[in-house]
């Protein structure tokens, strides 16, 4: 299997990484609710009814793999905050006769 992520390929073990998060229902809510506009954790979990434990753990795993950007900020009260917005807006997967997977991530 081969990944191809914003022009670069990744290795096997990152490949199979991917392919398990982009199958999950979750996860995928997760990116397709912050692509173009960056969200609070809270607002992806009040927006997809997935509990903010669950958000937080794909979005460390999204952000792991490379698939979501994180920033942060303090607001008027001291208190850190961080919003996430994806790096994927379209998922292209290639099968071939010869067993050989394309993934491209862009």
């Amino acid at each position: 299997m081969q990944v191809l992520q914003q022009g670069r390929i990744l290795e096997n073990k990152d490949a199979n990484n991917i392919l398990k998060i982009i199958s999950n229902e979750q996860a995928m809510h997760v990116l397709r609710s912050t692509i173009g506009t960056p969200k609070s954790a809270w607002d992806i979990s009040t927006n997809s009814g997935i509990p903010l434990t669950q958000v937080y753990r794909w979005v460390r795993r999204l952000h792991n793999s490379g698939l979501v950007r994180v920033s942060g900020d303090t607001n008027a009260s001291g208190k850190k905050f961080f919003m996430y917005q994806s790096k994927v807006i379209s998922v292209k997967m290639t099968l071939t006769s010869a067993a050989e997977t394309v993934i491209e991530l862009s």
